[in-house]
């Protein structure tokens, strides 16, 4: 076996393990296990590893709340019609595309998966989705940092032969 596919099959048992038990439990300690699995998605999308990736994930959601939180804001400060949630949504969008030229706010997607979060929770409950979107990078963290342990304890060292 290569030590690429044990390095996936490692990866790949530990993220449906705590994600199992994220996807339980995550409702019995008050979060919200939709919008936690949002951000470990996003974790694992940003391409990075480790705190690195950890870090890009929170930095990206959180700044998406925000956007969110303004859009509709500004919607509701211009009256609150169709016509001022598209523009709300439109200049904000715009700046959402623009950070991606800033380089911890360069993964545009994250900030899309922080803004769609906001509008997808009852009753636009910010803290509730930061919480949660900060335990599903977590969740990301662990399941990449677990992975790699398993990797380093299973996978044949450099010096040893495979017998296949």
């Amino acid at each position: 076996m290569d030590n690429k596919l044990i390095y996936t099959l490692g990866t790949a048992a530990v993220t449906g393990i705590l994600c199992g038990l994220w996807g339980g439990y995550a409702g019995a300690i008050g979060l919200v296990a939709w919008a936690g699995f949002a951000s470990t998605t996003a974790y694992f999308a940003t391409g990075m590893r480790f705190l690195s990736g950890f870090f890009m994930t929170v930095i990206t959601t959180l700044f998406g709340v925000f956007f969110a939180w303004l859009m509709i804001g500004g919607a509701e400060m211009l009256g609150g019609s169709d016509g001022a949630y598209a523009f709300a949504v439109g200049v904000f969008v715009m700046c959402i595309v623009l950070m991606g030229q800033v380089k911890w706010t360069a993964f545009v997607p994250g900030i899309f998966v922080g803004t769609f979060s906001l509008f997808a929770m009852p009753d636009n409950n910010v803290l509730l989705l930061v919480l949660s979107l900060l335990a599903g990078a977590i969740l990301g963290l662990a399941c990449d940092w677990l992975g790699k342990a398993i990797f380093a304890k299973y996978a044949p060292k450099m010096t040893e032969k495979v017998v296949a």
